[in-house]
């Protein structure tokens, strides 16, 4: 090969090897640019696994929600004044306190948060019983997102156990034990037979 033939060779492989070098930068650039553009939808849009379940927060009815056997993720809490607590459990905060934003379809709110007691840390934002944000839960028919803190974001599911407990939760009507339906028709016609008992007895 003359010395002239492999100057051109050399000079066509350093033109193949910068072509490649840029494709990569290119590709490199659009993979940051993509990730760039990612919306937080996009990074929490699975529902989180678990259920909604009645309980009893200091005396205060709640529903909670998280897998089965294990701690609650969230909470709803209704108090003495019909007020209600959402609670992200687990969630902490050093400095200032952030803000907890509730994501509903295309209706967003921040909520000012105020950390909890227990053993389990708490971040809590309230809302009046008027506050329309409430209804929005309450009918809510697509996946509730909750940000809060360095917590990872969380969707929660719709279902209508959380109109249920909103509902009675704004009329201050606390949710009947099981079996307290039972034993109130036992002790009701038990009564009715009393009175049906002293009736006949006047009678005579």
């Amino acid at each position: 090969m003359s010395k002239k033939a492999y100057l051109v060779a050399l000079l066509a492989l350093a033109g193949c090897a910068r072509s490649e070098d840029a494709s990569v930068v290119a590709e490199s650039n659009l993979v940051q640019a993509v990730e760039q553009v990612r919306t937080p939808e996009q990074d929490d849009g699975d529902i989180a696994l678990g259920e909604w379940r009645e309980t009893l927060q200091d005396e205060n009815e709640a529903l909670e929600f998280g897998p089965i056997g294990t701690a609650a993720l969230f909470s709803l809490r209704c108090d003495a004044r019909r007020s209600l607590f959402l609670q992200r459990h687990g969630a902490t905060s050093t400095g200032d306190l952030p803000v907890m934003l509730i994501s509903i379809g295309s209706e967003n709110r921040r909520l000012a948060v105020t950390s909890g007691g227990g053993s389990v840390p708490t971040l809590r934002a309230s809302l009046a019983p008027t506050d329309p944000l409430v209804e929005t839960l309450a009918s809510a028919d697509t996946p509730i997102t909750i940000r809060v803190g360095n917590a990872l974001p969380i969707a929660l599911p719709p279902g209508p156990a959380i109109g249920e407990f909103l509902a009675r939760c704004a009329i201050g009507e606390r949710a009947e034990p099981e079996g307290a339906s039972a034993t109130n028709s036992v002790v009701a016609a038990s009564e009715n037979g009393a009175e049906a008992n002293q009736t006949r007895e006047a009678a005579r």
